[in-house]
């Protein structure tokens, strides 16, 4: 099960750790043709509602990152001392992402698209699963530590896949396959489940949990997304919100 002198712990901790940082990366990658270009030559203006938006799930990345490698180098006093900091970022991201939806499908409208609400789908489905399992991973935090790390791996797969949309979604196929793509992250579930068979023996019960949630809903949404059905009900959930966007 370990090798080379190493305790599961170590393994455990360098996984998460070094994976961390390649989604941060990726998210990174995600946003130079739609946002980091554009603000740094000023090709287009943004409201203060996108930077603070912005600002918000970079910053949960980023702590993501740190916070995986405080833990592997053995600090774990010190990412427990800016815990605080990432539950009140991610308690900031619910409504954001909300807020943030719902201006961008106010955008749609004055472009004159004839069907605004569609990607709203999108956006509210990945932060609702986000908040989902942030949630679990907070309620995990103190005495089930596995179960922790596993549902804030799976916390920012939900937001890796939708940052890096901005490049699927220029690739040259009709829907779904675009947003099918987009989700092909959930993959990295099957790291996770590898990973697990190594240190544990068995694919930990919050890995399950965590493919449970995401993929099912993730391979429905694109079908959903574009339907009459959530045509029909996404302006009773996003409309009250359009009057201040």
């Amino acid at each position: 099960m370990r090798g080379d002198g190493e305790t599961a712990g170590s393994v455990r901790d360098r996984f998460y750790a070094n994976w961390s940082l390649v989604i941060l990366v990726l998210i990174l990658a995600s946003f130079p043709m739609t946002y980091f270009i554009p603000v740094t030559t000023g090709a287009k203006q943004f409201t203060p509602l996108v930077h603070v938006h912005g600002a918000i799930f970079f910053a949960w990345a980023a702590l993501f990152a740190w916070q995986s490698h405080l833990v592997a180098t053995g600090k774990v006093a010190r990412h427990r001392e800016i815990g605080m900091a990432g539950i009140a970022i991610s308690a900031m991201m619910l409504p954001m992402g909300i807020f943030t939806a719902a201006g961008a499908i106010a955008g749609r409208m004055k472009q004159g698209n004839a069907t605004p609400y569609d990607f709203a789908f999108f956006n509210l489905i990945d932060i609702a699963l986000f908040s989902l399992l942030m949630v679990a991973a907070i309620a995990t935090v103190t005495r089930h530590r596995e179960w922790h790390r596993r549902f804030i791996f799976g916390a920012a797969l939900s937001l890796l896949s939708p940052a890096f949309s901005r490049w699927t979604l220029q690739l040259p196929f009709v829907a779904p396959w675009p947003d099918l793509i987009t989700y092909g992250f959930d993959a990295l579930l099957i790291v996770l489940a590898l990973h697990d068979r190594r240190v544990i023996g068995k694919v930990h019960p919050a890995t399950w949990w965590t493919a449970t949630a995401l993929v099912p809903l993730h391979v429905a949404s694109p079908f959903i997304a574009y339907g009459e059905w959530w045509r029909s009900v996404a302006p009773a959930i996003f409309d009250p919100l359009l009057l201040g966007a």
